[in-house]
């Protein structure tokens, strides 16, 4: 919800002037909602006094310069309060110039559906860039032996049903949370079943274990913790696996410092997992788990420099859900 959907909101709610006025100060105070109290306030005084010579191009070019994502037309009078054929087609001409100035640009299938132009492109430093800032997580299965990770990067852990990918992340968990903070989001398991699952690992003890869990099956990007350990288990798409792409890089996008492995179901016998190709394009690591396989199906930054790890593969046994029993198999050069 933008600012301006707030004011109208209060307004419709009966609340007064003064109080909605106050509202947005404190809101100005937080952390970008309000980006511009002097505009902001502005918008109350319109909004409560009804003037008649509001500035229809000001006040569209403010929500456009607010938006993000796609919105429409019939977005922008719902928030403005335009109910006149008259401030409509204003409305619609000063949307129309934003077109031709390449301030925002028609998308979508639908008709009105626009989205703000973002030119923003941070300068890449490349020049004082440290090569050996990696992130250094151990992995199961030693992996971190073969592909080493950066900042910002994916992890994707794709795997069939039932095959060991909980707990791959787990055990990954495991070996890290003593020295990162980790935030991991799982959509099937309850507290209950969490603790139980937890109660199988032989060498720590359950009050031992550091972590933040909490519950979640979408819109992982906004939760991510940009400069932690985030790990997903898993991103859930049941259909318009396209969609699985622009998840994942939603998520890139939010990351800062940290890393984000995410977990996608498989299906049997496939290379990769749902989304295929586009659930490869954003991952700097790419491994995929059937039943006693796991295999590094992309390492995009290897750990020695003249051992390419793609096509690695190990066999393995699972106990309990918990403890993985491995050794390294063949790999393809």
């Amino acid at each position: 919800m933008k600012y301006q959907e707030v004011i109208q909101s209060m307004r419709q709610g009966g609340a007064s002037h003064d109080m909605t006025a106050e509202l947005i100060g404190h809101l100005a105070q937080g952390n970008g909602f309000v980006p511009d109290i002097q505009q902001a306030l502005l918008a109350v005084e319109r909004a409560y006094k009804g003037d008649p010579d509001r500035n229809l191009t000001n006040e569209v070019s403010d929500y456009v310069m607010a938006s993000s994502g796609l919105f429409l037309s019939t977005d922008v009078y719902s928030c403005l309060q335009l109910s006149t054929r008259t401030a409509k087609k204003t409305a619609s001409q000063v949307l129309s110039r934003l077109v031709l100035s390449g301030v925002i640009e028609r998308t979508g299938t639908r008709n009105g559906q626009f989205r703000l132009v973002e030119t923003d492109s941070p300068v890449l430093d490349w020049q004082n860039a440290d090569i050996a800032n990696t992130v250094p997580v151990l992995w199961p299965f030693n992996l971190h032996e073969y592909v080493a990770l950066f900042p910002r990067n994916i992890a994707i852990v794709a795997g069939t049903f039932n095959a060991g990918k909980t707990a791959f992340l787990l055990n990954f968990i495991k070996l890290n949370m003593y020295d990162f903070p980790i935030h991991y989001w799982t959509s099937e398991m309850g507290p209950e079943e969490m603790k139980k699952r937890l109660s199988k690992f032989r060498d720590v003890d359950i009050n031992d274990w550091r972590f933040d869990a909490r519950e979640r099956s979408g819109k992982f990007a906004d939760v991510i913790v940009p400069d932690g350990i985030n790990v997903i288990d898993y991103l859930e798409v049941s259909k318009d696996f396209f969609l699985v792409g622009e998840e994942i890089k939603a998520i890139h996008d939010r990351l800062r410092k940290g890393l984000a492995v995410i977990a996608l179901q498989k299906k049997s016998g496939a290379e990769l997992g749902r989304g295929a190709e586009l659930s490869a394009e954003k991952a700097r690591l790419y491994i995929t788990i059937d039943p006693g396989v796991l295999k590094i199906v992309k390492g995009k930054n290897w750990a020695i420099e003249d051992f390419n790890p793609n096509g690695t593969q190990f066999t393995f046994k699972l106990h309990k859900g918990a403890d993985f029993e491995w050794q390294e198999g063949n790999w393809e050069q």
